[in-house]
Order: C-alpha cells, then structure tokens, then sequence
C-alpha cells in the first residue's frame, strides 16, 4: 500500500498533477446540497480532504462560515489563490484530519466528506468516523458521499463496503438520508451513496 498517512504522498500526487480525482468545479450533488433544507439554518462547516477547494469556496459563496482541510500544501495554496480571486474567504489549513486540535470539538454544523474516506488508509476508518462525530456540534450534519462503492482492489481510492461505513458512522450518528439518487458525473453514476448524519442532542 502506498503509504496515505504520509503527506508527502499526496504533496507529490498534486505536484506532479496526478490527482484523477479532481472534477476541476464543484461536485455537483454538494451544490444541491448547500440549496436543500437540510443545510438551512446552519452556517458552520468544515469540508474534510478539500484539495484544490471548489467545494469549500462554493459553500463561502453561499454565505457559509468554512474551514476547510488537506494534506497537501501545494493544494491548499491552490484553494487559498483561487478564494482570493473569488473574493471569498475561507480558513484553508494545511492539516492532518485526524491530528485536527482539540480546539475544534463540538464546533461544526456541517461537515462535508467526498472522497476523502475512501482515500485514508482502510483500517483508520472506524477512527475517522469516531473523529466526525467529536467534531460536529449537537445536532449537526455530516454529509459523505461515499465513492468508489464497489469491489476493487487496491487504491486510493479504496473500495467502499456502503454497510461498513454506515455501521461506523451510526455508532454515533443518526442516519436521516442514504440515497443514490444524487447529480453524479456521469463516469461515477451506479458507484456513489450520498448520506447524511445528524448528531444526537446530548451526544
């Protein structure tokens, strides 16, 4: 396995413009989502593994309050240069999901994952999970749209099992939506579940 605990893995991945995952515009079902009702009324997000930024600086122009995190710096100054010429602001980090501080506890009301979980190392996924709910305030929503969910071998991106990841997240979330029926790119359609997951009051 190509070692994906390591940013310099995904610092040359982005280097060396070798990021097949990237759409070059926002993900179309996320921009659904920032007009639905279940993003109404809240403000605070953070957008988890956001390489080049198209998703975060769409939800800034939408008036959302966001952070936004990768591994890669080359990526991050990418997204910094390109909310600059957008005229949105944005707080990029150059960060470690999983070493985000303890300042950020219980202080997102959104927090929005597209292929960042099927891009950490599989075995760190039920930690991942564990590290969304600390992150959310009570009765905050964690959107993911899982992507690759099929058998495969290797990766990044690593084969998605939709009940695994469910049974993590549900641990500690409350699922409310889980549907393939989203705005997929058309090379991606059959092979994405977007869900969404609140976080119980008292939680």
């Amino acid at each position: 396995m190509n070692d994906v605990n390591n940013s310099d893995f995904w610092e040359e991945l982005y280097r060396s413009n070798s990021v097949a995952w990237d759409l070059k515009t926002p993900t179309p079902a996320f921009i659904d989502l920032l007009d639905s009702e279940y993003f109404l009324n809240k403000k605070k997000m953070l957008v988890v593994g956001c390489g080049y930024g198209y998703d975060a600086i769409e939800a800034a122009k939408k008036g959302f309050i966001v952070t936004a995190l990768d591994f890669s710096e080359t990526a991050i100054e990418f997204a910094k240069t390109l909310s600059e010429k957008e005229k949105v602001s944005v707080n990029f980090l150059v960060e470690d999901f999983f070493n985000l501080n303890d300042s950020f506890l219980n202080s997102f009301e959104i927090i929005f994952d597209y292929v960042t979980y099927c891009a950490i190392d599989p075995v760190r996924r039920k930690e991942y999970a564990d590290k969304i709910s600390k992150l959310l305030k009570p009765n905050g929503l964690f959107a993911i749209i899982l992507f690759p969910v099929e058998k495969r071998d290797g990766g990044p991106p690593f084969a998605v099992d939709a009940d695994e990841a469910t049974n993590f997240f549900a641990e500690k979330l409350e699922l409310i939506v889980s549907t393939d029926k989203i705005n997929s790119i058309k090379p991606r359609k059959g092979r994405e579940l977007l869900q969404i997951y609140r976080k119980p009051n008292g939680a």
